[in-house]
Formats: C-alpha cells, sequence, structure tokens
C-alpha cells in the first residue's frame, strides 16, 4: 500500500481540480517530508503516474490561462483506488508503517462514523494480539546466539510504540463514539472562521 498514492489521490479529492503546484504546497503545509518521507519535488512526478495508470484525469487550460499548466480530477477508478487505500490503511496494523495511518487520519471523514468505529475496534484487537505475542518474540531473539545483543532493543521500541498507539486508539475510539468530528453524510464540524485567510483566498463575511 503506497502512502503517498493515497495522499495524492486525496489532496486531489479534496481540491479537484486542482493544478500541480496548488497541490504540492497543501501538502507541504501538512509537513509530509517529515512523516510520510515524500519528496517536494517527487508530487510531479506522482501525479502523472497516477494520470498514466488512469486514476487522474489531466485538463489542459484554456486560452488566457498559463501555457502549460495541468489541473488534476480523480476519475472512477482514481475514487475506487482512493477508498481502496484508505481502507486498507485503516483496518490493517504495521508498526513500521506508522505513516499509514497517519495518511488515513486525514481523510477518515470521507467514510462514515460505524465503518471508522469498526476499524478502529479491529486494530484495537490486532495491537492487543501483537502486546501477547511480544515476550515470546523477544525471548525468541535472547536465545539466538546468531543475533547481536543490541537487536532486542530495535524489537523493544517498535513494541513500545505498538503500546503507544494501542492506548491511543482506545482513546480515539471513544472521542468517535462520543460524537467527536465529522464523517461522510454528517454535517461538517468545522469551518474556517468568516475573514480567515486560507491558502486560497480569505473566507468571506456572511450577508446582513
Amino acid at each position: 500500500m503506497s502512502t503517498t498514492r493515497l495522499l495524492l489521490l486525496g489532496v486531489v479529492r479534496i481540491f479537484q481540480p486542482a493544478y500541480g503546484y496548488q497541490l504540492r504546497r497543501e501538502l507541504m503545509t501538512w509537513k509530509v517530508e517529515h512523516w510520510a518521507n515524500i519528496n517536494p519535488g517527487s508530487i510531479y512526478t506522482g501525479l502523472r503516474t497516477l494520470a498514466k495508470h488512469g486514476y487522474l484525469l489531466e485538463l489542459e487550460e484554456g486560452a488566457g490561462n498559463k501555457p502549460g499548466r495541468t489541473s488534476y480530477k480523480l476519475t472512477s477508478d482514481g475514487e475506487m483506488e482512493y477508498f481502496s487505500l484508505l481502507r486498507a490503511a485503516l483496518w490493517s496494523v504495521d508498526g513500521f508503517q506508522p505513516d499509514r495511518m497517519q495518511a488515513a487520519l486525514s481523510f477518515l471523514w470521507s467514510l462514515r462514523r460505524d465503518e471508522v468505529l469498526a476499524a478502529l475496534e479491529s486494530r484495537i484487537v490486532q495491537l492487543e494480539q501483537l502486546a501477547k505475542f511480544e515476550p515470546f518474540a523477544e525471548r525468541q531473539i535472547q536465545e539466538d546466539p546468531a543475533t547481536p545483543d543490541h537487536v532486542v532493543e530495535m524489537f523493544r521500541i517498535s513494541s513500545a510504540r505498538d503500546r503507544g498507539e494501542l492506548e491511543w486508539t482506545k482513546a480515539f475510539r471513544q472521542r468517535v463514539t462520543d460524537g467527536d468530528y465529522s464523517f461522510a453524510g454528517e454535517a461538517p464540524s468545522w469551518q474556517p472562521k468568516p475573514g480567515t485567510t486560507t491558502h486560497w483566498g480569505v473566507i468571506p463575511e456572511p450577508p446582513g
């Protein structure tokens, strides 16, 4: 599962049709170069690759606009791929790729609340199973004469991340159960305040 692909499809889906520089600037505000290991320059290449594979539609701007500027929107295949990647990231635990869940968090609002809760329940079970397995895996590492002593600490730091994620997931599940945030089919729980300057302009004051 490609975190980069999910992020690109997801951000296009939010702003479509949107041109490459706009999408790059938005993702940079998410600091994806730090937690998703995305090179800013690779964003344009990624967009073109997704278009080549039929997940994005390239729209050339007409006369009077800047020459050579291409905007993007999801195709029907791109919409299906977006939800497939989002669900794969949400429903499966991978302690060695924490960026998958961070990417999923960026787009959970496009799923319904009941599915998010079911997925969080599944993640809790998976993380609890990993916790039960930890002492046996650690013992195997320590008893293997061919394994350097320090390797067990590599296992322990990964296990510590899993335990931290388990604690967070339980708390997050409770917040979602209590009605925090908004999801597909619900009224938005957050909107920019009128008069706020965003990347795309100033949110107008309400009339009257």
